[in-house]
């Protein structure tokens, strides 16, 4: 197995030798997989269970434990509170993180993009054949899972974060079943030894660490948002609970935020080599991720000349913005082109400041307060339901 070829890391060897630990781990995970996940999948095949009947099951509990022996395993192993688990911890952090919701929720694409930077990562996506198609169905699926994930109360086992996150767990499951097991017999399968098991633990755990904890953090400080100490690792906690139900082995999450922040700033030591396909999900990401017909309330056919004229300056704004937090060794690969747009967010850093000022002097309401009107203006941008009111005065 080659690293670097699988990775598109140029120099995996000079960081090796900086970080010799971390980076094995990082190597040791490009070929281990989610055993609980695949043994479900591959139960699924062999006992003829349709896969939205699984997710059905999933929702249900697996009430009938005999059909599926394996999901009875995943949920019991997912239902489980590890030693480390706090539900105060993650309902503190989960209320710290929808302070800021909307803005949270705008770092999303900051986050796909932080995936599209590595060939490894791509790849899966790529063999699936689905790459310049079905990018706003992307991006909002994933906006629903982070937004039922990180509500307070929603990773307790049942509620509703929890199903949306073993829903995504199975799901890598199936994409890595479907590429790993030639079940049409056309003979052509994924090659393990070159390109590491498809959906592994190390672009895990760094996607739930890096690209959904450590990023986001760092992107709304430089907006302009302060988290204490406290809140950091309140965050971090919600964060490594819903890596460990995703799936991700329980010594490759970090356990407080100075790990983590060290395990991001390692990877980006990393000098990737973005190919074509990575390009072609980021160009896809910054013209087509957004939905303009439920954003400006005019009827479809204006919406759709309009945004003739809008989709080209958010994009090129986006991708401007999108060099701040871009190692400048992928920006080119990406296709990102750094422009005096990304000052934009020097603009914008004052009014989220007043906005913190006004919060933390009660102007914007209780705290409690607060985080149910972030809840309720994300989820209904998304389509999803209210969370339950009960939900916020609970441990998570």
């Amino acid at each position: 197995m080659d690293a670097a070829s699988i990775t598109g890391a140029r120099n995996w060897e000079a960081v090796r030798e900086r970080h010799p630990e971390a980076v094995a781990g990082l190597e040791d995970g490009l070929v281990r997989s989610d055993d609980l996940a695949d043994a479900v999948i591959a139960q699924m095949h062999q006992r003829g269970v349709a896969w939205p009947r699984l997710l059905d099951m999933v929702a249900t509990g697996a009430e009938e434990p005999d059909t599926l022996p394996a999901l009875a395993d995943l949920l019991r192993s997912a239902s489980e509170c590890p030693a480390w688990f706090d539900p105060a911890l993650a309902e503190a952090g989960a209320r710290a993180w929808w302070r800021f919701g909307t803005l949270q929720s705008s770092t999303l694409y900051q986050s796909l993009i932080y995936g599209y930077k590595a060939q490894g990562f791509v790849r899966p996506l790529a063999a699936t054949g689905r790459l310049g198609e079905g990018t706003l169905e992307r991006v909002q699926n994933t906006a629903r899972w982070v937004a039922e994930a990180t509500a307070p109360g929603s990773m307790r086992p049942g509620a509703a974060g929890w199903v949306a996150t073993i829903r995504i767990r199975l799901l890598h499951a199936l994409i890595r079943d479907h590429l790993l097991v030639d079940r049409s017999g056309s003979g052509v399968a994924w090659d393990v030894d070159a390109w590491g098991v498809p959906i592994n633990q190390t672009y895990s755990a760094l996607t739930i660490s890096g690209g959904f904890l450590v990023l986001p953090l760092m992107i709304g400080r430089d907006l302009g948002i302060r988290y204490s100490s406290a809140e950091r690792e309140a965050i971090t906690h919600l964060w490594r609970r819903i890596g460990a139900v995703i799936g991700v082995d329980d010594d490759r999450l970090p356990g407080d935020f100075a790990a983590a922040r060290t395990l991001f700033t390692i990877a980006a030591e990393f000098e990737l080599e973005p190919d074509e396909v990575s390009k072609q999900l980021t160009r896809a990401l910054l013209r087509d991720g957004y939905d303009l017909q439920n954003a400006i309330p005019l009827p479809g056919p204006v919406v759709s000349a309009m945004g003739l004229v809008i989709k080209p300056v958010l994009s090129t704004s986006f991708s401007a913005i999108s060099t701040r937090w871009v190692e400048e060794s992928a920006v080119g690969g990406l296709g990102l082109r750094r422009t005096p747009l990304h000052h934009l967010v020097d603009v914008a850093r004052p009014a989220v400041r007043l906005r913190e000022v006004l919060r933390a002097t009660g102007v914007l309401g209780s705290e409690r307060a607060v985080v149910r009107r972030e809840l309720r203006t994300v989820r209904r941008g998304l389509g999803l339901p209210p969370v339950d009111a009960e939900a916020l005065t609970q441990p998570g």
